[in-house]
């Protein structure tokens, strides 16, 4: 649960000016040590996917490197992913299009062919790796909303070069969708409409430039403080409504605060 009263802009900041202090908070946890201890320990003795699926812990710190922590009960689903040939044109993971599993099924799927690995400690590493980043950026959002999918949009924008791969990630495309103000009524539209109204909005080449990235997480990051406060709760916050001539709030749009992108 976020904190009352916490500014997601600010405590973004403080995440990342703050991130080896929030870290050491971050691992001093008890369920997150317990998790990390026990992946260093038991995943070397995992030798095909059989054994991850056998080890619930294993199994969540994998699918947490991923973000894919919510489909652990999905036991059938999850071996699919993890048994089918990535390279295969038919298999249902290039069938769904989803990038978190495309990744997972890419980075695993070599343990179907090569029982050693998780002996590979740069594999290991990897998973490791992954399980914090997720987690900590979960971390950092139960103080205050929106500042997990700010942070995951700060590491994952640079590597967007085309709409398709806004639309496909849905952490991507919330940052966006609630940076240009679009309601969520949006995301019922059809495919071809939300890509028609994006590609009128969406400049792809701003994605190659990290001022322009930030611009566009301190956007979002506004946007979520007045969608989600009593704008009576915080002055500053009924700068950004719009004025009411019958009552309301009434005050001018800020034009010290450049939002635009």
């Amino acid at each position: 649960m976020q904190l009352s009263g916490t500014s997601s802009l600010l405590w973004y900041k403080l995440a990342n000016d703050q991130k080896e202090s929030h870290m050491k908070m971050f691992e001093a946890q008890p369920t997150t040590a317990r998790d990390i201890e026990t992946f260093k320990k038991e995943i070397s003795t995992v030798r095909s996917v059989d054994d991850l699926m056998k080890n619930r812990t294993l199994l969540k710190v994998t699918l947490s490197a991923f973000q894919l922590e919510s489909e652990i009960d999905k036991y059938a689903f999850v071996k699919k992913m993890l048994t089918e040939d990535p390279e295969n044109d038919d298999s249902l993971v290039n069938r769904m299009l989803e990038p978190r599993w495309t990744k997972l099924t890419k980075a695993l799927y070599a343990l179907n062919e090569n029982p050693d690995f998780f002996q590979d400690e740069k594999n290991v590493n990897a998973i490791l790796n992954g399980y914090k980043t997720n987690e900590f950026e979960k971390f950092e959002g139960k103080t205050a909303e929106g500042v997990r999918e700010a942070l995951y949009f700060k590491r994952m924008a640079g590597g967007v070069e085309e709409l398709s791969q806004i639309m496909a990630d849905k952490s991507i495309m919330h940052v966006v969708r609630v940076g240009l103000g679009l309601p969520e009524s949006f995301q019922s539209l059809e495919y071809e409409q939300q890509k028609t109204r994006l590609e009128k909005q969406v400049d792809i080449e701003d994605f190659k430039d990290p001022a322009k990235i930030d611009k566009m997480i301190e956007r979002f990051l506004v946007m979520t403080e007045i969608n989600n406060n009593d704008p009576m709760a915080n002055p500053m916050l009924s700068l950004f409504q719009p004025v009411a001539p019958a009552g309301g709030f009434v005050g001018p749009q800020p034009i010290s605060l450049n939002l635009q992108v």
